[in-house]
């Protein structure tokens, strides 16, 4: 069985679309759908409430959301899913057994050539570097995930450390597919500025600036 993690903040505009096309899955009992919903103050677990099989609830925050829907997990495979981007159930049954971690390529839900651009050089990033971010949508075996104790607990940046973590394992096997997440923080607050954005926060990141400090400047 696969477990599929989602992690969720007032997301009631995506989390149907999410969801339903996962339900077949479900059906047969191929995977459960664990959403874990941080403080929302929309209807977002309301919408959800049939399309899953648990609702958790917890305060804001990737790592703690994401590490609490872990662990209630029952499938083999953890695949943590965020609520903005899509990915088929061909994809999720592509998801070898034999592999310990990995994600897939991504490409945006936006075609203007821009978005092409990034996706190219978020991808080529991945398999030159062997990490993914969250809209990748990693997945890792269960036993590992318990073994090296979860996400990291940080603000932000916890899929960039647990990527570092588990590359001390194995590397990641990349699926040759792409997962379609959301351009809308990049529409939202300009493409330029968020490329810049999260450039200067990955930095700091690495040279060592906590967390807690650069969510400050993460929207």
């Amino acid at each position: 069985m696969i477990s599929i993690i989602i992690p969720a903040k007032n997301e009631a505009k995506n989390i149907y679309k999410n969801l339903s096309h996962l339900q077949e899955l479900r059906k047969h009992n191929i995977c459960e759908i664990i959403l874990v919903d941080g403080d929302s103050t929309d209807n977002t677990t309301e919408i959800a409430n049939n399309l899953v099989d648990h609702i958790l609830k917890t305060k804001s925050g990737r790592a703690i959301q994401q590490n609490i829907g872990a662990s209630i997990a029952k499938g083999n495979t953890l695949v943590f899913l965020h609520a903005d981007t899509y990915i088929t159930t061909k994809q999720l049954l592509s998801i070898k057994k034999d592999k310990i971690w990995g994600f897939f390529k991504v490409k945006f839900n936006n075609n203007k050539i821009k978005y092409k651009i990034l996706s190219f050089f978020i991808n080529l990033r991945s398999k030159l570097y062997n990490y993914g971010t969250g809209d990748q949508v990693i997945y890792v075996k269960r036993n590992i995930f318990n073994k090296i104790k979860g996400f990291p607990n940080l603000m932000i940046m916890e899929d960039i450390a647990i990527c570092r973590i588990l590359n001390k394992i194995s590397a990641p096997f990349i699926i040759n597919s792409h997962a379609v997440t959301s351009s809308r923080r990049w529409d939202d607050y300009g493409f330029l500025r968020t490329i810049l954005k999260m450039r200067t926060l990955r930095f700091l990141y690495h040279i060592g600036i906590e967390t807690h400090i650069l969510k400050r400047f993460y929207k």
